[in-house]
């Protein structure tokens, strides 16, 4: 053992105490570290399966998808991001599920996907941000709403119209952002689930559950550009703001896909955890982060961070229980991470 001086081990031990008994923030470059973890209460109806940061508002909303015992739940749960706090939450449909934060206007869109027997939902609930009430409901043609997606370069609102437990679905709706009114419905393949607006070019991409398939829909015509393939069902979606590259979390081989944004053909992919689901890029650090949901028992899921650079895995970082579709605050850095089954917390991860 190489021997340290006095005063070396002093600072050592004094930095060790430091660290373990002063909350807040860690130290500048300890990398990727939870710093907190937020409890969705008592009440067993609110579990974390989505979540959309609202930078107007610093707060975050968090969906229960269908994730509950019950399989039958309204609620929509609001925390406080700079107090981590739980604040009321918001009643809504019938199992919320996708959920997205239109800036613009400060409204927040949710996607109910109705029950797990045959109760199917085709409710957009609309949320205030400036009050946290449901101000609009707007009903779709057919049901089983899936995920939500915000094009800020057009200020529209896309919804995929998946079926839910006891259908198929073949629509994605096209929803004004200044007047909610729905201004059309885009034919794509079955079962759209993932919906995610590219603002750089314009973009918007589906995929479709169960199926190697992604859907690309041009955002100034509403029309159906082309489909692709990445060799596995795809999960979560996000883009270098350069529009060069699209990042998929590709959940049937356990790997984030990098796509090129031209040709659509898989340039690269680096292995992740099992089951990947959620992802985001952070223009920020450059780093990418895969949500590894694992078999969503009682085992903690992880967070894969990925350098883009490099295209190497930097950290894993272990989460609660069956995290799915996370977010972050452009205004803090901090990544907010939902974890459903045991858990039913959102997991704070802070890098720097």
């Amino acid at each position: 053992m190489r021997h340290i001086g006095s005063r070396s081990a002093f600072l050592a031990a004094l930095l060790l105490v430091l660290s373990t008994f002063v909350p807040g923030p860690v130290l500048a470059g300890a990398g990727p570290t939870v710093i907190a973890t937020i409890s969705l209460g008592p009440d067993e109806n609110a579990t974390a399966f989505a979540l959309a940061v609202n930078k107007r508002t610093n707060k975050t909303y968090v969906t229960p998808g269908a994730e509950t015992l019950s399989c039958e739940s309204h609620i929509v749960s609001v925390i406080d991001n700079t107090t981590n706090t739980l604040l009321p939450p918001i009643t809504g449909g019938l199992n919320p599920f996708g959920i997205a934060v239109n800036e613009r206007t400060n409204k927040i869109y949710v996607a109910n996907v109705g029950g797990c027997d045959d109760r199917p939902s085709n409710i957009v609930s609309v949320i205030d941000g400036a009050t946290d009430t449901i101000t609009t409901s707007i009903a779709l043609d057919g049901s089983g709403l899936a995920f939500v997606a915000v094009n800020p370069k057009t200020n529209k609102i896309y919804v995929a119209v998946n079926g839910g437990c006891c259908a198929s679905g073949t629509t994605v709706a096209v929803i004004d952002g200044a007047t909610d009114a729905v201004l059309s419905y885009i034919t794509v393949d079955p079962d759209p689930f993932i919906v995610a607006a590219d603002p750089s070019t314009n973009l918007v991409y589906v995929t479709h559950a169960g199926v190697d398939k992604i859907t690309v829909i041009d955002g100034s015509t509403d029309t159906v550009q082309t489909t692709f393939s990445i060799g596995s069902e795809a999960r979560g979606i996000d883009f270098h703001p350069s529009g060069k590259y699209v990042y998929v979390a590709a959940r049937s081989t356990n790997r984030m896909v990098v796509v090129d944004a031209r040709s659509h053909a898989v340039v690269q992919s680096v292995p992740v955890g099992l089951r990947p689901h959620g992802l985001l890029f952070d223009p920020d650090n450059g780093r990418i982060y895969v949500t590894n949901r694992g078999r969503c028992d009682d085992t903690p899921g992880t967070v894969s961070v990925i350098d883009s650079e490099t295209l190497s895995l930097v950290a894993t970082v272990q989460v609660g229980t069956c995290p799915r579709f996370l977010d972050r605050s452009r205004e803090t850095g901090l990544i907010y991470v939902p974890n459903a089954s045991t858990s039913r917390s959102v997991s704070v991860i802070q890098d720097k």
